[in-house]
């Protein structure tokens, strides 16, 4: 807003940055209190999202750091990547 010293308006700005996926991946991995890979929060969220959507996600949210990479192993020929919440420093 104009005048008030903020470079945006918050108020107006979060609400279209932050994905409802986002938040329910960050949700289903605190509920689970595991690392998880996207084709597994994909089931947990029964179909809903398809696993390419949960990817993506899950990614960005390695990008900015909020998600880690926690580990990986073989599967059908690829890798697939479990991710949850950075160590504590």
């Amino acid at each position: 807003m104009e005048g008030d010293g903020l470079p945006f308006d918050w108020v107006t700005l979060v609400p279209r940055l932050v994905h409802p996926l986002k938040v329910a991946i960050i949700e289903a991995l605190l509920w689970v209190d595991a690392p998880m890979s996207a084709s597994e929060l994909s089931r947990v969220f029964t179909g809903r999202f398809g696993v390419n959507l949960v990817s993506y996600h899950v990614k960005t949210l390695a990008q900015v750091g909020v998600l880690a990479k926690a580990g990986q192993r073989p599967v059908r020929g690829a890798l697939e990547t479990f991710y949850f919440f950075p160590a504590q420093q």
